[in-house]
């Protein structure tokens, strides 16, 4: 089975800790027919709902009871190791509910010259080479879809592909996607479909310290829309790292974030999901408490959950699947988002 990186990388995160708050990557920390398509408007709601970690062969009802939920946009764990007929159905689907999707535009191992085989066996020194090719041709393959919402071009620096830490022959940090390379990413996705927002996922750091590379891909507004991922129910060494990081530093990096750049719109992605000793399964208390401290956050432009699944699609070693081993957060979800929408 092919394995996806956003859940091999978070064996990785414990490299990364150092103390109460430290920087951790997005999918493994807690802070810490083609139809004609006019370009997808953001959805006229002040706080946009996402769901993430969407499989690509669900069934209708999956993708109808999500929209029925609230949500509005869903994004994928998947990308251009899928078919192109595969996803212009997963996309149908979408669009038949009246949900858009941010879509793989270069955070997938594909656009960055590995292949399944990496997952194990690594070269010794194989770091990203971004494919410009290859994502090009998938994204004219599926831009003319009104389902597509964004081009999603990086997650954390390339901490989900084969040259993530804790892999071997990796040499993390040293085989980060750099800066630059984000840029030229950017350029070239614009180049091939200008009409749509370029969307990014991050991770939090330490409150006051913005970490040089995190502060350099804010300048000049690397992306329209950024997903903050702070996870409250991730593990260290089986004790939850920061489980009040919404509350204690979220309004902080949503502030840090649009004044280093402003214009760029930033979700925050809360934990639904458990794994392994990685993620603990979170309460509904524990949900409730991080889509309110969410909610309280001024000036944020959306709320996602991480994630649908099902994870066994990825990684045979995950049962997870939201609406059903995790049927009570579900019903969560549906209670909060009403309310808030109810609230304005």
């Amino acid at each position: 089975m092919m394995r996806h990186g956003g859940f091999l990388a978070v064996l990785s995160a414990a490299l990364f800790i150092s103390g109460c708050i430290t920087i951790v990557p997005a999918q493994t920390q807690p802070a810490q027919q083609q139809v004609q398509a006019t370009p997808s408007p953001e959805p006229a709601l002040k706080t946009v709902f996402g769901m993430k970690g969407v499989a690509i062969d669900l069934p209708q009802a999956d993708f109808d009871g999500m929209k029925k939920a609230g949500i509005d946009i869903l994004a994928t764990e998947w990308g251009m190791e899928q078919d192109v007929d595969r996803t212009i159905a997963f996309l149908d689907k979408a669009h038949k509910a009246g949900l858009k999707v941010v879509m793989d535009g270069g955070f997938s191992a594909r656009a960055w010259g590995f292949t399944d085989d990496d997952w194990d066996h690594l070269p010794a020194g194989k770091r990203p080479v971004w494919q410009k090719d290859r994502v090009q041709e998938w994204i004219k393959a599926l831009k003319a879809h009104p389902a597509v919402y964004a081009w999603d071009i990086c997650n954390e620096f390339g901490e989900n592909l084969p040259c993530g830490a804790g892999i071997k022959n990796s040499g993390w940090p040293e085989s980060m996607i750099t800066v630059e390379q984000i840029k030229q990413s950017k350029a070239d996705v614009l180049e091939a479909d200008p009409t749509r927002p370029v969307h990014i996922r991050m991770y939090g750091w330490d409150v006051g310290k913005m970490p040089s590379h995190v502060s350099a891909l804010l300048d000049g507004k690397i992306a329209d829309i950024i997903s903050l991922n702070l996870y409250s129910n991730y593990l260290d060494q089986g004790k939850l790292q920061w489980p009040a990081v919404i509350e204690d530093a979220g309004g902080y990096f949503v502030d840090a974030i649009k004044q280093k750049s402003p214009g760029v719109k930033v979700w925050v992605s809360l934990a639904a999901f458990q794994y392994t000793k990685i993620f603990q399964r979170p309460t509904t208390d524990n949900l409730t408490r991080d889509i309110n401290n969410s909610a309280a956050i001024k000036n944020l432009d959306g709320i996602t959950f991480f994630c649908w699944g099902p994870v066994s699609q990825w990684d045979d070693k995950c049962d997870w699947y939201l609406p059903v081993t995790g049927a009570d957060l579900w019903r969560t979800i549906q209670l909060e988002i009403a309310k808030l929408k109810q609230a304005g």
